[in-house]
């Protein structure tokens, strides 16, 4: 048990270590004397570094791509968008999948059968099929529509994934909905006289979040991932992890480097946020809610 211990602290720590410095590196990018720009090719001894000849190195951290740029840089910038779209997709899943959770939950009834009916025809539909499905429709809608040019792919693939995002965190809030709603705090607040409003705001809300934050934690990874398969397939961001790897694995064979730390930069993201929501679960106890 002490092992594992050692093991769990040291992986939450390890977590946190690559979140704050990835997040680090990739907001302050612009200003850093060794990170080039995304759009700047290599050069060595003037000459272009080209058709992926500059291997990973001290001229380039993680090697050239086919047309001299810095894999590591790009890497760095990109990261801006996938933890971006990540962030965002949460935030809003959060808000609406939370919002629907507790009011079906709460109010049980015609409310509860509804959002039960319309979560589970979300997930009734694989996610990544809804996701390339929504992501084209909007594409569409947005060329139709001339008022609609402002919404760019980027919040298009924000919008999709939130749809993702909605009706798991909506199921698990509403199942821990049910349970606070029967607790003795609750029940004494409801004979006291108090409004739904402010039993759900005053009593319920604030036992929900640490279910909440750790959901989204966990959840916060998926996205990103999601985002970076949707980038692979060619209906996601131009500027993510996703599309380098995509733009480079032809070319596995001779310049691994520029398929295989896109990769490794996607995966370690994806792991930091899952040891973090684990960590997270052990910390306010809440692993019966998420599985």
């Amino acid at each position: 048990m002490t092992v594992l211990r050692r093991l769990r602290r040291a992986g939450g720590w390890f977590a946190a270590t690559w979140l704050v410095a990835l997040v680090g590196l990739a907001v302050t990018a612009p200003w850093l004397p060794f990170v080039r720009a995304a759009d700047e090719k290599v050069r060595v001894g003037g000459k272009l570094q080209s058709r992926y000849r500059l291997g990973p190195g001290r001229h380039a951290l993680f090697g050239v791509d086919n047309s001299g740029f810095d894999i590591f840089a790009r890497c760095i910038h990109y990261a801006r968008n996938s933890l971006l779209v990540g962030v965002s997709a949460t935030v809003i899943g959060l808000l609406v999948g939370g919002a629907l959770g507790v009011a079906a939950g709460y109010f049980r009834g015609w409310v509860d059968r509804i959002v039960s009916v319309v979560i589970d025809c979300i997930l009734s539909i694989p996610a990544l099929v809804l996701a390339i499905v929504l992501v084209s429709r909007l594409d569409d809608i947005r060329q139709e529509l001339p008022g609609l040019g402002w919404v760019t792919r980027r919040w298009q693939v924000v919008a999709a994934l939130s749809l993702l995002a909605v009706a798991p965190l909506a199921r698990i809030v509403r199942a821990q909905t049910l349970a606070l709603r029967e607790r003795e705090f609750v029940l004494a607040a409801r004979s006291l006289g108090a409004t739904s409003r402010r039993v759900i705001a005053t009593e319920i809300l604030p036992n929900l979040v640490p279910t909440m934050v750790t959901v989204a934690s966990t959840g916060l990874g998926l996205l990103i991932a999601a985002e970076g398969t949707l980038a692979f397939l060619g209906v996601g961001l131009g500027e993510s992890w996703g599309y380098l790897i995509e733009a480079n694995r032809r070319r596995l064979d001779k310049a691994w480097w520029a398929t295989v730390f896109p990769c490794l930069m996607l995966f370690v993201t994806v792991m930091a946020f899952n040891l973090l929501g684990d960590r997270l679960s052990r910390r306010f106890d809440v692993r019966e809610v998420i599985t």
